[in-house]
This record gives structure tokens, C-alpha cells and sequence, in this order.
């Protein structure tokens, strides 16, 4: 199956499924973008990992991290998925490193299918699901998924983050569940952002 080069990872693949009306943690979080080439930061994902391997339902022939030169690093992974998929529970957590990794702001999880087929309004979702559609219609449509092989090169685009956000190293962790719990795919993805001052901008995200 040819590769689809999808753009936007880190926020959106994580808030791909920020649908949840369950988080736990600042859920009117603006969602603001800065479209302009001047950020008032510099956001880096350094490591993408796929971890709790080898999955039950799915498989994994490689999960990698490519590093580019003046590039964003680039998320090259197959998952394939034999079965149909129609109920798929999604779990996402963002993590902030002080002396180590700790849960941050974002905490949720969510019934996929459900959403796509109703679409209930929840701001921060309907955003990211707008990208979605436009960046990776493969993966917006409503269920039946699975039967299939993903390919995926996918890299982070800034245009889609945040106008701002805290400066330190983050982990972000997404995890994709079937009916019966046992877990369809796992990622791990390390962020650096980069800026002067992290009060400064927690006051302006």
C-alpha cells in the first residue's frame, strides 16, 4: 500500500482525539493557531516510539524515527489491522518533564467511532477534526476501520500548533484500545519546545 504523507503529528495526532468531553484538565484550552512564520517559540519533536509491542489484534513491521537536517523529524510507521474495526477507544495524555515526566494538562479518553458518527460540539475537538479531514481524510472517516494496512509518514507541521506554549520537554502518550480493551497501537512522542520563560507563556496559552 503506498505511504500517505500526512502533515501535522504531535498535536494533532494527539488531539486527533482531544473529541473527548472527558478531560480531566483545562478543557477550554484555546486552541488558537499562529500562522504566521514568527513564533514566539521553537517546538522540536526529538523521538517517536512505539511502545507495548507485540499487539494481540495488530502488528507492527517497524515504527521509526526520521531524523532531517532544518526538518521536522518525520513519524515512518505500518500498523496493519486485519480485522474491521468498529468501536475504538482512545486514550491520550500529555506529560511534562520537571525531575521527571508528569501528567499535564491534558488527560482523555473517548469512544472514536461514536464521535465521527455523531459529532457531539466540543470546541478543541471539532478543531482538530477539521484538520483531520482536510490532512488525513483516511483516518477522519466515520467507522468501519481496520481490514487495512496504514502506511504512514507523518511529520509535524507548527502551523497547526498552539500561539503559544510552555517551554520545557513533553511526552505525549496515545494509546487506541479495541471492544475487548486489548491495545490496537501505542505511541510515545518526545517534544522540546523551546522560548524565554515559562510563566511568561502559560499566562499568554
Amino acid at each position: 500500500m503506498k505511504d500517505r504523507h500526512i502533515v501535522g503529528l504531535g498535536m494533532i495526532l494527539a488531539t486527533i482525539l482531544s473529541y473527548s468531553g472527558q478531560c480531566v484538565a483545562n478543557a477550554e484550552v484555546s486552541v488558537a493557531r499562529n500562522t504566521t512564520s514568527i513564533k514566539p517559540y521553537s517546538l522540536k519533536i526529538t523521538k517517536y516510539l512505539c511502545v507495548g509491542m507485540p499487539y494481540k489484534r495488530t502488528s507492527v513491521p517497524y515504527c521509526k524515527t526520521v531524523l532531517r537536517r532544518n526538518h521536522p523529524a518525520v513519524l515512518n510507521v505500518s500498523v496493519v489491522a486485519p480485522e474491521f474495526l468498529n468501536w475504538i477507544w482512545v486514550k491520550v495524555k500529555l506529560f511534562y518533564k520537571f525531575s521527571s515526566y508528569q501528567p499535564f494538562l491534558i488527560d482523555m479518553e473517548q469512544e472514536a467511532c461514536e464521535y465521527v458518527k455523531n459529532r457531539p460540539i466540543i470546541p478543541l475537538a471539532d478543531y482538530v477534526y477539521e484538520i483531520m479531514q482536510k490532512t488525513a481524510p483516511e483516518l477522519a472517516h466515520p467507522c468501519p476501520h481496520g481490514n487495512k494496512t496504514y502506511n504512514i509518514v507523518w511529520w509535524l507541521e507548527e502551523s497547526y500548533t498552539p500561539k503559544s506554549i510552555p517551554a520545557g520537554d513533553y511526552r505525549l502518550d496515545i494509546q487506541f484500545f479495541a471492544h475487548d480493551k486489548v491495545t490496537l497501537f501505542a505511541l510515545e512522542t518526545y517534544i522540546t519546545v523551546r522560548r524565554a520563560g515559562v510563566i511568561a507563556s502559560m499566562i499568554e496559552w
